[in-house]
């Protein structure tokens, strides 16, 4: 899981210069967005390790939201691979994929 966040720190840093932002306003964007990160991967950490039933709606919404931090901190192939996730029906292989995927058993 950290190496998420770190990756996609780094990239925010990149991502937000490229876009225009000055240094004085990438910081608190890439900390509250990092913060954001982290606190919504915890959630599926939670939520995911180990495997049981869970609410799939719940973990809808998580991993809408997770995909749109990644997107927006500039990590978008790991947002597309978020994205390509929601749609698999069973919930035992999108679980097992989103461990992997997301290194939620550190």
């Amino acid at each position: 899981m950290q190496k998420i966040i770190d990756e996609t720190k780094e990239r925010a840093y990149q991502y937000l210069k490229e876009f225009g932002f000055e240094e004085n306003e990438i910081v608190p964007v890439v900390s509250k967005g990092i913060f954001e990160l982290t606190t919504t991967l915890e959630k599926l950490r939670t939520l995911l390790v180990p495997c049981h039933e869970y609410d799939l709606e719940l973990l809808d919404d998580l991993l809408h939201a997770l995909k749109g931090l990644l997107f927006q901190l500039g990590n978008h192939l790991l947002a597309e691979r978020i994205e390509e996730l929601r749609v698999y029906d069973n919930t035992e292989i999108l679980c097992e994929e989103l461990k992997r995927t997301l290194y939620l058993e550190e």
